[in-house]
């Protein structure tokens, strides 16, 4: 099997991170699937029915809402990653842009027992942008990756006390990711000469797919004021297909052969057809939901992601040759969260919470995947202006562990923090 090079297997990288950067959830996957949510760094998830978005966690959780509802709102990411390398022209600032992340969801009760729901929220997602003179360039360049999740589902109340859910998942995938040549234009291109600069693009994959999945759960009511739920959702795959692209010369027998027996296929400028098979991870959640008092509750969450299916990403041309290939590394992660919400009157309802979630990278860092554990801090309220009408606002800022590591034998040291600010509307028929 060929050789791959580093521009190709850091390219390749490139399309596992998500979330602006991994920001704000380990590799890349989101957490923000309600404002509600955010306000209680997303503890309870499994067992809370706060309004409609509990399509995107537990569809069980849909027997519990009494009447028709819909829930609309967004939530900014505002992430602030640094890196830094003692090497020249590695260190950079502010790697991952600011993203709005969309959430729509409605829930249908048919009668006592049966309730239908659906919806849509970015579950994976990816934004990194590096400047085209960059040193790096072969390291980084601008990734843009969003996965976008469409789920309808049932819930069905089989006891009083006990009820389950299970809901189809359609996900759009669409990316486009470009590498540069950066300092390679000059440590590898000098001798034969190929008109490589820093600013020639080395790799450039663009194109969109869909994939399916399913996800249930479950609720058991001790009480009413005790429940537990239990999530799970499936794997999606997305086998990606896309156009693949570079600046490398292809009139150049010789060079073109050169090329090949580092895994790179030339194709001087023109786009050849790619496919890339890639698994977003399956992952369950445990929660728990006691009210304390009569207007005091707490609630939480244990959060288990299937990361280590990633055992190898490889594109293939429509030729069958490899256009580029990475082993990965990456480990199953956790995350575990507590929150606590009040109802200081019968309109207002506040909550705050706190998260640690776990970096799926272990020590297999890269700088368009600068993934690390983070902590989560939530605050947040909804207000009922009626019965009918709710609005929920929430804020966390996430600190994520400084982390040293070594990217083809580059030093970097990364910084990680996020400020996420989620609003909603709720309205009830």
């Amino acid at each position: 099997m060929a050789k791959t090079s580093k521009f190709t297997q850091t390219f390749l990288a490139s399309v596992l991170a998500v979330a602006a950067g991994g920001a704000s959830a380990a590799a890349f996957q989101l957490a923000e699937v309600s404002t509600s949510g955010l306000g209680r760094a997303y503890a309870g998830e499994a067992a809370i029915a706060d309004n409609a978005a509990v399509v995107a966690t537990n569809p069980a959780l849909m027997s519990l809402l009494k009447q028709a509802e819909i829930s609309v709102g967004a939530i900014y990411v505002d992430p602030k990653i640094h890196l830094s390398s003692p090497l020249k022209g590695f260190s950079y600032k502010n790697i991952a842009p600011n993203a709005l992340v969309p959430t729509v969801y409605g829930v249908y009760p048919i009668n006592e027992k049966f309730a239908v729901g659906g919806g849509l929220n970015v579950n994976y997602g990816l934004a990194t942008e590096f400047d085209d003179k960059y040193a790096g360039g072969f390291l980084g360049g601008n990734t843009d990756l969003t996965a976008i999740n469409f789920n309808l589902s049932g819930a069905y109340r089989v006891t009083e006390k006990f009820s389950v859910g299970l809901g189809l998942n359609a996900v759009h995938a669409k990316a486009k990711l470009e590498r540069y040549a950066g300092g390679l234009a000059k440590q590898k291109f000098q001798n034969p000469p190929l008109g490589i600069k820093e600013t020639s693009v080395i790799s450039k994959l663009q194109g969109d797919q869909w994939g399916l999945g399913w996800n249930a759960g479950l609720v058991y009511e001790f009480n009413e004021r005790n429940r537990i739920g239990v999530a799970y959702h499936s794997q999606v795959d997305i086998d990606f297909k896309g156009q693949y692209s570079n600046q490398f010369p292809t009139s150049n027998n010789l060079v073109v052969q050169g090329l090949s027996a580092q895994g790179i296929t030339a194709t001087g400028g023109k786009e050849i057809s790619g496919t890339l098979h890639l698994p977003l991870p399956a992952y369950w959640e445990i929660s728990g939901y006691h009210r304390m008092t009569d207007r005091f509750a707490m609630h939480y969450s244990y959060k288990y992601t299937q990361w280590s299916k990633f055992k190898e990403l490889r594109a293939k041309g429509t030729d069958g040759n490899t256009l580029f290939s990475k082993t990965e590394a990456f480990r199953d992660s956790s995350r575990i969260a507590l929150g606590a919400s009040y109802e200081v009157t019968d309109a207002l309802t506040v909550r705050t919470g706190i998260a640690y979630d776990e970096s799926a990278a272990d020590e297999h860092n890269t700088i368009s995947i600068p993934d690390t554990d983070r902590t989560w801090f939530s605050v947040g309220a909804t207000y009922h202006f009626t019965p009918n009408v709710s609005l929920d606002a929430g804020f966390a800022h996430l600190t994520g562990k400084k982390n040293t590591f070594t990217e083809e034998k580059v030093p970097f040291t990364s910084k990680a923090s996020a400020n996420l600010y989620g609003l909603n509307v709720n309205y009830r028929f």
